[in-house]
């Protein structure tokens, strides 16, 4: 039988197997036109899933395979020790575990389109699939999971995607896709037995037919969660933030969040020339996460400012899910800007953390799409904010209102993933990290410059008096790279909201007491009003004040960072006259962020 193209029940499909044909689509119908070869290597690949040699931490327990050879290699993050590792504290409580946490099991090259079998065992919560093209990190050609089907026939991924949603489940050089990402899947037990996984190019005719395929899963002793520990690799772009600060928002993002702690951090510097990136950079920036220490473990880069077609995010993660047990590829992690206040940074952590694990927005800006669990809720108008039924998640697409609600569909999502090592049962301890991965890449040359639940947002002041409601949400909440990777535009939110108007967003871009996050927005957002209004002297007023604020140094950097951008789209003459101006300026963040506004 044929699977068809939406999630369908598990009563409705028998088990694809060698013997009773694969899941339909593209897939199908290379494995019809290979006949009995194609039924062959699904046999070997169904074989090789379920038998051969498994190795734990480069050790081969008793009776643990056959003696022939392996056709896939097996991992673990299971320590050898007692007392394990970090700053987190007692990471070892409960000593080692019995039984490793999170295994990879490594099938090498497989074809695109042909199914790959691979048996999930009881006790298992969750697994990511990871699609690699053998040239990756560096090349751009596109890779990614077009199916999953699991026991009974049940369709998990369909064409690279799950039907509502904003899914890609492909990319440059790697892709990913996890189960469980959807409401039926995270609503019970994980069902153990055989799932196929299908491999594909996006449609693009341009990868070589084949990649590598690995699976890591993530178990426990009795297939619940029992908690674990996140280690962290914290990269600083420049002087986009301070160690101090950046410790801080990671322990008081991430401790306690769905019932994990924290464990190692390990701090990282990156050169000036990563303080600003565009939506083409992100992935080469995430390649400098190569050699970074711990695996898994969540790579945190933050960066002073995006640019291009992510302006004014504040959070961008590559995919959804993301990597956290391979270091240096193109999904290797997220990209922050933090604002500096510990609440809204808090909600930018846990959102972006949210889309690693393999979460989507509950509504997402483009009409009729939203994420596919059953215990959220969905708003039938997303620019309504504060009125939306779902405004409080922290997956909604503005972190909501920063009380960081996560429903009990979210957090099995979460706990299934990979960026956490992991206890396998009630009082026992976390697993020590995994070795490094041998095939880890050198960082290439960048490219020539070119507490446990956030509390409540705060409280808007009289800055938000003269702004339509709606505007001054958006002013002061998360704009996830997510959305705007998408197609959404801030700016286009903004004026939909009724945020085009000149002075109101000079007089709130100069406000001392409005959050520095809103004035930043305000004085960019003033500088796209004024170059709209096509008259001289509103242009010419609002440059001058924009160039005041950019220039003081007593002003808090973000909003002179908010001006510069504001000047560059009102005047790029004055942009350039900016830039000679600050020239040698105390805060060299400022200075590099004026000369590239010029060029």
């Amino acid at each position: 039988m044929l699977m068809t193209e939406s999630l369908a029940p598990a009563s409705m499909a028998p088990d694809p197997s060698p013997g009773q044909g694969t899941p339909g689509g593209r897939g199908a119908a290379r494995a019809r036109r290979g006949g009995l070869l194609a039924a062959g290597a699904l046999a070997a690949l169904a074989a090789g899933a379920c038998g051969g040699k498994v190795v734990v931490d480069g050790f081969a327990p008793e009776g643990a395979g056959g003696a022939g050879a392996a056709s896939s290699a097996t991992s673990s993050s299971a320590g050898s020790s007692a007392s394990g590792s970090g700053t987190g504290g007692d990471v070892g409580e409960g000593g080692a575990p019995p039984i490793a946490p999170l295994v990879e099991e490594d099938f090498g090259e497989v074809s695109f389109g042909v199914p790959v079998g691979v048996e999930l065992p009881p006790g298992t919560l969750g697994f990511t699939a990871i699609a690699e093209l053998p040239t990756s990190p560096s090349t751009f050609d596109v890779i990614g999971i077009e199916r999953i089907v699991g026991p009974g026939g049940r369709l998990h991924a369909a064409e690279y995607s799950i039907p509502g949603t904003m899914a890609f489940f492909y990319n440059h050089g790697i892709g990913t896709a996890a189960v469980p990402q959807t409401g039926t899947d995270a609503a019970v037990p994980f069902v153990p037995g055989m799932y196929w996984i299908t491999l594909g190019d996006g449609g693009t005719g341009v990868a070589p037919g084949s990649a590598r395929l690995k699976v890591w899963r993530r178990q426990t002793l009795d297939g619940r969660f029992h908690g674990g520990r996140i280690d962290i690799n914290a990269f600083i772009a420049g002087d986009a933030i301070s160690e101090a600060y950046l410790e801080s928002a990671l322990r008081t993002a991430y401790h306690g969040f769905v019932g994990l702690r924290i464990g190692q951090i390990t701090f990282h510097h990156l050169g000036p020339e990563w303080e600003y990136v565009d939506e083409g950079a992100v992935p080469i920036l995430l390649e400098q996460t190569a050699g970074a220490p711990g695996r898994p473990a969540l790579n945190v880069v933050a960066v002073s400012e995006f640019g291009g077609d992510i302006a004014l995010a504040s959070g961008v993660t590559p995919s959804v899910p993301a990597v956290a047990v391979q270091h240096g590829t193109h999904l290797s992690g997220i990209v922050v800007s933090l604002f500096g206040e510990p609440t809204a940074d808090t909600v930018i952590l846990r959102h972006e953390l949210g889309h690693l694990a393999g979460l989507f927005h509950t509504t997402e800006f483009e009409p009729d799409f939203g994420d596919p669990l059953d215990d959220t809720l969905r708003c039938d108008d997303v620019s309504l904010l504060e009125s939306c039924p779902d405004y409080d998640n922290i997956m909604f697409p503005t972190g909501g209102d920063f009380s960081g609600t996560m429903t009990l569909q979210q957090a099995t999502v979460v706990q299934a993933s990979t960026f956490y090592r992991g206890i396998v049962e009630e009082g026992g301890g976390a697993a020590d990290p995994l070795p490094a991965d041998p095939g880890t890449p050198a960082r290439r040359a960048p490219p020539p410059p070119g507490a446990d639940a956030p509390g409540p947002a705060p409280g808007r002041g009289a800055w938000a008096a003269t702004l339509p409601p709606r505007v001054a949400t958006l002013l002061a909440g998360h704009f996830c790279g997510q959305s705007a990777a998408t197609g959404t535009d801030f700016f286009a939110l903004l004026g939909a909201a009724g945020g085009a108007e000149l002075d109101p967003l000079l007089a709130v871009g100069r406000d001392p007491a409005a959050p520095v996050q809103v004035r930043a927005r305000a004085l960019a957002a003033a500088g796209r009003a004024a170059a709209a209004a096509h008259a001289a002297a509103p242009v010419a007023r609002a440059v001058a004040e924009l160039q005041a604020l950019a220039a003081d140094p007593r002003q808090p950097r973000r909003a002179r960072l908010g001006a510069i951008q504001g000047i560059a789209s009102a005047s790029p003459a004055a942009a350039r006259a900016l830039a000679a101006r600050l020239t040698a300026d105390p805060d060299g963040v400022v200075e590099r962020m004026a000369a590239r506004a010029a060029r």
